[in-house]
Parts: structure tokens; C-alpha cells; sequence
């Protein structure tokens, strides 16, 4: 998504007139949270903090800056932040649009003492095979590899297709546990994850691990059956820290699963519940590590994170906003838009505020931002119009994305297309899968 975020961080990317960002914010004040941490580049913090508290975002905003010029990944932002967890943390990519409810997580969470619960949603073969605007290029496959327990909850093998091996190997100890084992390869990681504290600090102390989903969650998954090496950490007192400095080496994983509450042992050790049948061991079989996943078979969920996805967010996000945001009155056309006669708007449309529509403008399938003119006659299907945007007459817009201030002169045609900021397309100029980024591309066309 380059060819969008060149000039405009991909969390303020409009999406319904609303910025990418507000969808995730929005999800948890409506589970009720009261605080977030936002991790932002620096020169988008305060842009964010506006575009939030104007759209009637209640909760404490924390909003932590991280340098322009560093490509930090999603591990290293968290760690940045690791003084500020306290307890258990959700973890949410500013791309993800759901209306999933997330009590149906923490309930998941809590019910197996997950050490990560995560969020995944069958993708629609309907979005796998949207046209992508801009220049054509040959899709890359992305998908995952999951591997579930006969409940279809506990996830017992996860990897990437690009780091699958010709064949898939298990552990005697996960087949005796889980002789049956159900892999699903059509689940879209929708990067929502609920993470245990003892999670965040083990993090903390691993510098090498950069990204959560790549890196940190694969990792959880592959030594959920592992035993743990020193049998120290077994002994009530013993922390990471000083499991460390008695064995002159690094605390293992399993030495920050210790449970230094009393009473939460002791709830865990008088519980008649179990996890399992078919034997007579302890709940959990005595695993410390614990991933599970909740899968969204209903509602909506998409992640804006591809120009395809992106764009399907914008023509879908219409009908979804009286669900998104219950307690605010949402109008398709904006009070403020000026739409002339004999102009059609389709009820799957949404015309942002100071918007002036000429005569006989047919516009279907499209978002149309703030502050923007269309001139007479024009057309556009399927497009995502952003702010500050002037069409003249008779131009024909299809399947594109026009990005800020940019000017389109009379009769011109785009199909598929990508305008960048402040970019301008000349008189009857006709286009298809190009992406107009830059004055040099501009006149190389």
C-alpha cells in the first residue's frame, strides 16, 4: 500500500470518511475500555489525537511517538512500551474493521487461561478476487497454515505458507494429547491479540524477535509442549531473574510462566474442571503455555492491509456504520453536501460533509470525501474518492482510488486506477491499471 502511504501514515487512510485507526479505537470503547495505548510514528501523533477526539472518541488516549526513520516492528514497538503493561493486554492492528463482540475473546481467554488468544475470520473468495487498483502485478499468496484440536479452539501448529516444508512433522507428545489435529488454510490472522502479562516481559528480555505475528506467536505455539528445562522454576520464589543468575544463562520461556500468585494457583489446584478426557492427568495436562484462537464465523471482519482489502472496506463500510457506531445518528449524505437535480446516489454510497455534486452525476459502490467538487455528468462506480478532490465534467470513474487534492480536468477516464496527493490528470486523458503517483510518472505516461 506504498502507493497510499507515500504521503499519508496508513492509519489516517480514510475509510468510510473515518480514519483506519478509529475502526479499532471505536471496537474497544464499545467493549468498554477506558484506556488505550496507541504506538504512532511521530509525526502522525498529533494528527490521530485530533481526528479521534473530533469523532467522539471518549477513552484516555495515550498516544506514544516512535522515530519517522526507524522500520520498528510490531515486537519492538511493544517492547517500547513494556513499562506501561500492567496485566494481561490486548493487542489490535490499526487495519482491523469488525464488529465482532470482544467479550467472546476475553471469555475464551479466561475460560483455558490462554497464554495468547488470538482473532482469525474466514476471508470471503469474494475478497481474494477483487481487482487491485493501480498497476497489475501477480497476487503473492499469503496464507497460513493453522492447525486446531479436536474442539477447534487450542492452536496446535501454525506457520506461513512461505515457511512450509514439503511435509509437516509432530511431536509424540502433541499426538498423544491431540491425536487428532484439524488444519485450516482459509483463516485470515486478523492480528487481535489478548496476551498474557508473563507474555510482555518475556518479549522484553528477547531483543531479537521483531514482529508479534511472524515471530512471537509461532514461537508460543511450537513450545506449548516443550517441557521446561530447569526444574527450579518450579520452586515458589523463584523468578526469571534469579533462575538466571543461578544457571549463568538466560531464563527459558517456561521460567516467566511461574505463577507467583498464591490464590491463583490455589483456585487452579482445588478446580474440578478439566480440559480434556480419556485420562486422569491434571488440567492442561500441567502445560504452562497455552495459545487459542477465536474464529469469527459471522458478522463482519476485514483487514484493510492490501489495495484490494482496502477497497472493499470502503464499499462495505456503508452499510455496516449504524453497527460500527449504534449511539450516533449516521447519514450517507452529509447535511452539508450540495447534490443538484437529477443526480443519483446509490444507498450503498457516502458523501462526506462541504461536498457540492453537479447535475445528472451518477455515483454507485463509492466513498466521496470532504470538501470535494464533481463537476456535471460525472461517473464513478466502485472508487474511493478522498478529501479536498476536484472532478470536472464528464469524467468516468471506475474501481480507482483518488487520493487527496487531486485535480481531474474535463472527460477524462480512469478504470483501476491510483491518483496520488495534489497529483492532476490532464483533458480526456484515459487510463487503466496505472498509478499516478509523482510528476515523473505523470509525464512518463
Amino acid at each position: 500500500m506504498t502507493d497510499l502511504t507515500a504521503k499519508c501514515p496508513k492509519a489516517m487512510l480514510p475509510v468510510g470518511n473515518n480514519p483506519l485507526i478509529w475502526y479499532p479505537v471505536n471496537m474497544l470503547e464499545r467493549a468498554g475500555f477506558e484506556e488505550v495505548i496507541i504506538i504512532a510514528l511521530e509525526s502522525s501523533v498529533t494528527d490521530i489525537q485530533k481526528s479521534l477526539v473530533s469523532r467522539g472518541i471518549k477513552m484516555k488516549l495515550d498516544i506514544v511517538g516512535i522515530p519517522d526513520n526507524e522500520d520498528w516492528g510490531t515486537a519492538e514497538s511493544l517492547r517500547h512500551i513494556k513499562d506501561k503493561i500492567k496485566t494481561d493486554i490486548l493487542v489490535v492492528g490499526c487495519d482491523l474493521i469488525s464488529d465482532i463482540s470482544l467479550h467472546q475473546i476475553a471469555n475464551l481467554h479466561q475460560a483455558y487461561d490462554s497464554s495468547v488468544t488470538m482473532l482469525l475470520s474466514p476471508l470471503p473468495d469474494q475478497y481474494t478476487d477483487i481487482p487491485a487498483p493501480g498497476i497489475k502485478s501477480k497476487k503473492k499468496t499469503e496464507r497460513d497454515f493453522i492447525g486446531f484440536d479436536e474442539k477447534g479452539k487450542r492452536v496446535l501448529f501454525l506457520t506461513s505458507e512461505v515457511d512450509l516444508e514439503e511435509t509437516i512433522s509432530f511431536s509424540k507428545s502433541t499426538l498423544k494429547r491431540h491425536p487428532y489435529i484439524n488444519i485450516r488454510s482459509k483463516l485470515t490472522d486478523c492480528h487481535l491479540y489478548l496476551l498474557k502479562k508473563w507474555v510482555v516481559d518475556f518479549l522484553a528480555e528477547n531483543q531479537r524477535m521483531y514482529t508479534i505475528k511472524g515471530e512471537l506467536i509461532p514461537h508460543l505455539v511450537r513450545r506449548q509442549f516443550c517441557r521446561p528445562k530447569a526444574q527450579e522454576s518450579e520452586i515458589p520464589g523463584n523468578t526469571p531473574a534469579s533462575l538466571a543468575s543461578q544457571q549463568d544463562t538466560k531464563p527459558s520461556i517456561h521460567d516467566f510462566t511461574v505463577n507467583n500468585d498464591s490464590y491463583s494457583s490455589q483456585i487452579i489446584d482445588l478446580s474440578t474442571w478439566i480440559d480434556h478426557d480419556g485420562d486422569m492427568a491434571d488440567c492442561f495436562h500441567g502445560e504452562s503455555i497455552r495459545c487459542y484462537a477465536h474464529i469469527q464465523e459471522e458478522g463482519f471482519c476485514i483487514r484493510a492491509n492490501t489495495l484490494s482489502s482496502y477497497c472493499e472496506a470502503n464499499r462495505q463500510v456503508p452499510r455496516l456504520l449504524s453497527t460500527l457506531s449504534p449511539h450516533k445518528e449516521c447519514k450517507l449524505i452529509h447535511p452539508t453536501a450540495v447534490v443538484k437535480e437529477k443526480s443519483q446516489i446509490g444507498q450503498d454510497c457516502l458523501v462526506g460533509e462541504d461536498v457540492t455534486v453537479g447535475e445528472k452525476v451518477s455515483i454507485k459502490r463509492s466513498v466521496i470525501g470532504r470538501n470535494c467538487t464533481i463537476g456535471d455528468k460525472v461517473k464513478i462506480t466502485g472508487s474511493v474518492i478522498m478529501d479536498n478532490i476536484h472532478i470536472a465534467e464528464s469524467c468516468n470513474i471506475q474501481g480507482s482510488i483518488i487520493c487527496s487534492q487531486a485535480q481531474l480536468s474535463e472527460k477524462c477516464e480512469l478504470k483501476d486506477c491510483i491518483v496520488g496527493h495534489r497529483q492532476q490528470i490532464i483533458a480526456m486523458g484515459k487510463f487503466t491499471n496505472e498509478a499516478i503517483i509523482d510528476v515523473e510518472k505523470m509525464m512518463e505516461i
